[in-house]
């Protein structure tokens, strides 16, 4: 799958800060966390609009290494304590359009290599929401 939203993996690489996938989502999903960025699902291109702000975030977070690599847990994969995939998007946009259109969710959660910062998009109700949190 990762192939055809234009995602490359690297197996072999893992998170040296190792926060569980569950850990992540649960942080990320409590009653505290507030949208750094809110799209409304009635806007026109509210998916790639979403896209644009979580890559806005995710920059400003420092998320991505050097080299562009960054950790993600997709919708599409099952959750466990090994569920990072180390990726780099050579394509840099539209990530969750992308999503949509090979297992119909934009929601997933991207982790910077240290395991400190997480940025996700969500779907929220009437919104599409980017949540970003520097995890202590």
């Amino acid at each position: 799958m990762l192939d055809s939203i234009g995602l490359q993996l690297f197996a072999d690489e893992v998170p040296s800060v190792r926060s569980t996938a569950l850990e992540a989502l649960q942080f990320m999903e409590s009653a505290y966390s507030q949208p750094v960025a809110s799209v409304k699902k009635s806007f026109p291109n509210a998916v790639k609009e979403i896209g644009e702000e979580w890559r806005c975030a995710a920059e400003r977070a420092g998320l991505f290494a050097a080299d562009g690599k960054f950790f993600v847990l997709l919708a599409s994969v099952e959750i466990d304590d090994a569920g990072w995939l180390c990726v780099k998007d050579p394509i840099g946009a539209d990530l969750p359009g992308r999503l949509l259109s090979q297992n119909g969710s934009i929601e997933f959660v991207a982790m910077s290599g240290n395991g400190k910062m997480v940025c996700s998009v969500v779907d929220e109700g009437d919104d599409y929401w980017v949540l970003s949190e520097e995890v202590q």
